[in-house]
């Protein structure tokens, strides 16, 4: 990510791997940066961001706000490992309870891949 502030114009550049987010809070500017850009690079606009990398965006033109959430992509983990309709809860466990290996294979969860579970919720938590 490349971040500068000049006066009072802020300019973000994310890049991943060949696509561009550009952001700035002045739209002449914006579009400055645009034009040389595409002189050096081949470029194509695609507009106002609504979706990047499992993220969801929003803007507020009136308040001049960005809102970014990951719901959609937490709702396909949920869906993945069918867990849409557990509820949130500020402790998942009696710190009490003493856990018990299961032993019945036939158990419907056995057959849930807790480990990529996990692993998909840490990806969420980390790097997006």
């Amino acid at each position: 990510m490349y971040v500068t502030q000049v006066e009072d114009v802020k300019f973000f550049i994310v890049v991943y791997v060949d696509d561009l987010i550009l952001v700035c809070n002045n739209k002449d500017k914006l579009l400055q940066v645009k034009e040389e850009l595409s002189r050096k690079f081949e470029m194509k606009d695609l507009s106002d961001l609504h979706f990047f990398h499992g993220m969801e965006v929003e803007r507020d033109r009136a308040q001049r706000l960005l809102y970014i959430n990951q719901t959609g992509y937490l709702k396909e983990i949920f869906k993945h490992f069918r867990m849409e309709d557990c509820k949130a809860i500020g402790v998942p466990l009696d710190p009490k309870m003493k856990l018990k290996k299961n032993v019945n294979k036939d158990d419907e969860m056995v057959k849930v891949p807790y480990q990529q579970a996990v692993r998909s919720l840490m990806y969420a938590m980390l790097y997006t």
